[in-house]
C-alpha cells in the first residue's frame, strides 16, 4: 500500500455512494436470478432441468463486473473523490505510479465484487449440485477478464479528450468483446468472455482466455504509461 494513487483510489471508493449503488444492483440481479432458479422442492432436482444456475450467475457477473470496472476507470461512472489518471499527470507522481495504482485498485475492486457474490454462487452450486472447484476457476477468469477490460477503459480515459469519444469507444469495445468475438472461427471463440466463463464453469482450462485478457491489460498499462509521459513532457 505504498502507492499513493492506490491509497487515494481505495479511500475514495470506500466512501463512494455510487459504489454502494453498483454493489446493490449487482447483488440484486444475482439474488433475483438465484431466486428464480430455485427448484420448487429444494430436496429434489428436476432431471429435465440442466444444472446451470451457478453458470448463469457467473455469466451475469462476467458481464456486469466487466462493465462496472471499466466504466469506473474511464469515469463514465464517476466515483466521488476519485481522480482520473490524466488528472494526476501534473501531480508529483510518476506515470508508472499512476498506472500501477489505478490498475491494482481496479483489480482489488473486482475481487471485492466477486467476493460479495460468492455466497450466492455457493448456494446456487449447492442447490444444483455443481462442483465448486470449476466455479472458483471461472471466478478467477472473470477477475482477469474484467481487469483487462478495465485497463482498456483507463487507456481511453487518457488518450481520448472528449467525453463523447470516450463513451463511444468504450461501448464499441464492449460490443466487440462480448458480441463481436462470437463471429470468430469456432476454435477461437473461447476469447469471448461469456463463452470462456461457460467453458471454465464446465471444467475446461481457463488459461487461454485468461492469458489473452491478461496480455490485453498489460499492453494497455504499457500504452497508458507512454501516453502519460507525453502529457508530462508537453
Amino acid at each position: 500500500m505504498r502507492n499513493p494513487v492506490l491509497r487515494g483510489d481505495l479511500r475514495a471508493r470506500m466512501r463512494s455512494r455510487k459504489r454502494l449503488l453498483i454493489e446493490a444492483l449487482l447483488l440484486g440481479v444475482l439474488g433475483l436470478l438465484t431466486f428464480l432458479g430455485l427448484p420448487p422442492e429444494l430436496s429434489q432436482i428436476d432431471p429435465s432441468h440442466p444444472a446451470s444456475l451457478a453458470t448463469a450467475l457467473l455469466v451475469v457477473e462476467a458481464v456486469l463486473i466487466a462493465y462496472f470496472a471499466s466504466a469506473c476507470t474511464i469515469q463514465e461512472i464517476g466515483l466521488e473523490g476519485e481522480k482520473a489518471a490524466v488528472d494526476l499527470v501534473f501531480a508529483p507522481f510518476a506515470p508508472r505510479t499512476i498506472v500501477a495504482g489505478k490498475s491494482v485498485a481496479s483489480l482489488l475492486t473486482i475481487a471485492y465484487w466477486l467476493a460479495l457474490g460468492a455466497p450466492l454462487l455457493v448456494l446456487a452450486a449447492g442447490i444444483r449440485q455443481e462442483p465448486l472447484g470449476a466455479a472458483a476457476l471461472a471466478s478467477a477468469l472473470i477477475a482477469i477478464e474484467a481487469w483487462g477490460v478495465a485497463q482498456v477503459g483507463m487507456l481511453y480515459g487518457i488518450v481520448l479528450e472528449a467525453e463523447f469519444s470516450r463513451t463511444l469507444a468504450h461501448w464499441a469495445t464492449l460490443l466487440f468483446i462480448f458480441a463481436g468475438t462470437l463471429a470468430l472461427p469456432a476454435p477461437a471463440r473461447w476469447a469471448n468472455p461469456v463463452l470462456g466463463v461457460t467453458r471454465a464453469a464446465a471444467g475446461a482450462p481457463p488459461l487461454p482466455a485468461g492469458a489473452v485478457f491478461a496480455a490485453l491489460g498489460i499492453l494497455c498499462d504499457w500504452a497508458a504509461c507512454r501516453s502519460l509521459r507525453r502529457f508530462a513532457v508537453a
